[in-house]
This record gives structure tokens, C-alpha cells and sequence, in this order.
């Protein structure tokens, strides 16, 4: 599946990780099953995002410097319980994930409304996190959907807009498929913001909605943004490279 997803993708997004502390020789093999040049995000174990358990750090931060080493890292990522709300406690603990992960594109999703505030960007920015945006139901306890930035990244995360299933199971909260319009008001946010580069990521993943619509988004890309330079899939720049920026 990994080798054929390749074919399709320049990127992807672990989610294994999340449930389990992913070792050096675990992450080793995945980039083995992969062509030069197709990157690797890491989502963050539980114990760290969530328990905020220091003794799981540097197990984690041998395993990232396994694909580091051989230039597969692309990013980090930390996603927040909503339980986790805006206070000196869990502000110290970022900031301590920063520090344990220096160079390592430590990118944050938070799930609270409470860190939805301005002063919140500048304090990720200061310290070199990226503030994950999010494609989310409105509901009033989440972290607000919209284009929101740290740094010169933006990092989009698309989950759901159904929000009678928000709370119910993982399988029926990512059962979702977006419209070629709310793929087209990011696609309008990316074009009038001051982003130098952008991941877009699909987590609507109940029946590989993630896959179509990430196919999808290329091609309103294409159309509605031609001056956007779209990282291809690693067959693709192996037929034609040219200097692009990763999606």
C-alpha cells in the first residue's frame, strides 16, 4: 500500500505513531519501502501530546533522527487533546517539546477553543512552532476552522464539517467528503495569505475520502492557482524535476 500510495502522494502523514512510540528501526523500514525524496510527517505518541509523559521523549526524538539522518523528515506533529486548554501548564509543556526537538518543524494542533487567540500565534512563532490550521465543524468548544499562521508555514489539516458526529466515534467523526467549494475557500485563504509554503493534509479518512479529495484540491489548484508551484508525486518529478514547493 505505502509503495502504491507513493505513486499518488510526496508526502504522508504517520498516524500509527500516535498509539505507539515508533522506534528508529520501525521508521527505517518505511523510508526503505519508499523513493528518494518522499517525505515523512510524525504525529506525536499520546504519551507526549496527551499524558505529557517526559520519560517517552528521547526514544522519540532517536527515532525522528533515523529519517532526519536520511533526509525523509518533514515535520512533527503535536495534536492537543480539546481537554488541553490554554494554561501556563500545557504552555510550559510545549515549550519543552520545542526545546527536546530543536530543528524538527514542530507543527501544533490544538482542539480548544481557548488558544484561539493572536497573542497565541506570536508566542508559536517566537519559538518556532507551526500553527496547525483546521477544517472543522462549528461547534463552539473547538478550535475555530480558518487559515491561521505562526510562521512563514502553513500547515492545513481537513477533518470534518458534520458536526452531529463530532463526538461520537474516530470512524464516524472523519466520515466526510468536502465540496469542490470548501476546497476552493482554502484554496482563496492560501492565495491571500503570506505563506511561503504549505502542507495540505486530508484526515477525512472514513472511506479514503482523504485520497479523492487530495486529488481533488490538485486539480482546483491547478486551475484556480496556477501560480502555486505543486510538489508532484516522486514518478512524476522523476519524468520531468523542476523546483517546486511541497503539497
Amino acid at each position: 500500500m505505502l509503495s502504491y500510495y507513493t505513486q499518488h502522494f510526496p508526502l504522508v502523514e504517520l498516524n500509527f505513531t500516535f498509539y505507539r512510540t515508533p522506534t528508529a528501526a520501525m521508521l527505517a523500514r518505511l523510508a526503505e519501502q519508499t523513493p528518494d525524496g518522499f517525505q515523512f510527517i510524525v504525529k506525536m505518541p499520546r504519551t507526549l501530546s496527551h499524558e505529557e509523559k517526559p520519560d517517552d521523549l528521547p526514544g522519540f526524538r532517536l527515532a525522528l533522527e533515523e529519517l532526519e539522518r536520511r533526509g525523509r523528515l518533514l515535520g512533527v506533529l503535536c495534536q492537543l487533546p480539546q481537554a488541553a486548554h490554554n494554561s501556563s501548564r500545557h504552555r510550559a509543556w510545549l515549550e519543552r517539546l520545542a526545546a527536546e526537538l530543536p530543528g524538527k518543524r514542530l507543527a501544533i494542533e490544538f482542539r480548544h477553543h481557548s488558544w484561539a487567540h493572536p497573542e497565541v500565534n506570536a508566542w508559536l512563532g517566537e519559538r518556532g512552532m507551526h500553527l496547525v490550521s483546521v477544517d472543522v465543524p462549528d461547534l463552539p468548544s473547538l478550535y475555530p476552522r480558518g487559515l491561521v499562521c505562526s510562521t512563514p508555514l502553513s500547515y492545513l489539516r481537513l477533518h470534518s464539517r458534520q458536526a452531529e458526529n463530532w463526538y461520537k466515534s474516530d470512524v464516524n467523526r472523519y466520515d466526510y467528503s468536502f465540496s469542490d467549494q470548501e476546497l476552493s475557500q482554502w484554496i482563496q485563504a492560501i492565495r491571500g495569505s503570506m505563506s511561503e509554503t504549505v502542507f495540505v493534509l486530508f484526515n477525512n479518512c472514513k472511506r479514503s475520502q482523504a485520497a479523492a479529495n487530495a486529488q481533488r484540491m490538485r486539480e482546483l489548484l491547478e486551475r484556480m492557482a496556477p501560480e502555486m508551484n505543486l510538489v508532484a508525486p516522486l514518478a512524476a518529478l522523476r519524468e520531468e524535476p523542476r523546483q517546486q514547493l511541497l503539497f
